[in-house]
């Protein structure tokens, strides 16, 4: 069992008042960390409850204050997990912490749709949300030597960082299980939550951007090979965002006219995921996307490490109108980085259009630094 980053960050985090929301998809490992929160608590008085049971349901699908003090009165901690199937829940959560504000609440959500509208509904300004990613670098290789972790390289680029994919023996298996993710888990709680007027659509523009990762898509270009509307289209690439299978990225421009600046690049969540989805599980020495593998990688590993480490800045790619491209931007109280990645050992050379407005170099990300960069 891996630990994860966030059992340390979470039981510091608690405030008077205040609900903590943990996010994430389905089979990221939600249940794990809150025992692992449990173990670094020690031995307090917790009532936990299992929101894909009946009991929770009927535990919290009420707003009578005497039935919720009842439950909740003899107990310091409150964790629920998978709380966005329990109707309600954040109504019933509001009434308990303004009766008991000293109480400390984690609730877990697999889909950020129903508890975001719960949240902005009864808990705006009352909530410290947290996101649970797939296992990071620094989180799968704790107990590995330094020298040994470039060889995990293949395996998170191929089969991704799902918590339950690292402890199957072969290939095989790692591909039924990320395939069934895809299948049975991927998209339920949209299905369950949203009534699509094309649903297989839904699972199309899916497949469509992990085969355009690293590249600009626009939505009238989605739109014309999905053959939906651009009203569908952003519709549904805000649902695959809010289930946590993609992650959108900017472009940053300060409006000169020769930069891009409307389209946008997507990343998927894992690449286990992304790969099950084009049906693609070949070993990296046979494949042609292994530098969108490997920037899709890098972009999400720092974003792990960031999030987990509570830096707060702003990510883009650059490009412009005559070619120059960067992979990331990173914009930091005003401060510019910017990063290129490259699988092989060569360095990028900075744009000069780029350098020559904003006077940064580019630094390359490459397999003999990418350890410190994402750690």
């Amino acid at each position: 069992m891996y630990k994860r980053t966030l059992s340390e960050i979470i039981p510091k985090a608690f405030s008077k008042g205040f609900i903590v929301i943990i996010y994430g998809a389905r089979r990221v490992g939600k249940t794990v960390l809150l025992q692992q929160i449990q173990a670094v608590l020690g031995n307090p008085s917790i009532l936990m409850f299992n929101g894909d049971t009946a009991e929770a349901v009927e535990a919290f699908n009420t707003n009578s204050e005497t039935r919720l003090s009842s439950l909740v009165k003899d107990h310091e901690y409150i964790f629920v997990d998978e709380a966005q199937n329990i109707p309600n829940i954040t109504l019933a959560l509001k009434i308990i912490i303004d009766k008991f504000p000293e109480k400390k609440i984690i609730i877990t959500g697999s889909s950020s749709l129903a508890l975001v509208r719960g949240a902005t509904e009864h808990l705006t300004g009352r909530n410290i949300s947290f996101t649970l990613f797939p296992l990071s670098t620094t989180e799968m290789t704790a107990d590995v030597p330094a020298f040994k972790i470039p060889a995990l390289l293949d395996q998170q680029l191929v089969f991704g960082s799902y918590p339950h994919v690292q402890s199957l023996s072969t290939s095989e298996e790692k591909k039924r299980y990320l395939s069934g993710i895809v299948e049975n888990y991927l998209f339920q709680d949209v299905l369950l939550l949203e009534r699509l007027d094309y649903p297989e659509g839904f699972k199309k523009m899916a497949t469509f951007l992990a085969f355009q990762i690293g590249k600009e898509v626009s939505l009238n270009e989605i739109a014309k090979n999905l053959n939906i509307s651009v009203k569908t289209v952003s519709r549904y690439l805000d649902l695959l965002e809010k289930s946590f299978v993609i992650l959108p990225l900017g472009a940053y421009s300060s409006n000169l006219r020769n930069e891009i600046s409307k389209n946008k690049k997507y990343y998927f969540y894992d690449l286990g995921i992304r790969n099950a989805l084009v049906g693609q599980f070949q070993q990296l020495s046979d494949r042609v996307d292994v530098g969108e593998l490997w920037e899709n990688f890098l972009i999400m590993e720092r974003i792990k490490s960031n999030t987990y480490s509570g830096k707060i800045l702003n990510q883009f790619f650059w490009r412009n109108y005559s070619g120059g491209e960067i992979d990331l931007i990173e914009v930091n109280d005003g401060k510019i980085s910017a990063f290129e990645f490259k699988w092989n050992k060569s360095g990028a050379r900075t744009p000069k259009s780029f350098k020559d407005s904003y006077n940064v170099d580019v630094v390359t990300i490459n397999k003999d630094n990418y350890i410190d960069w994402v750690s």
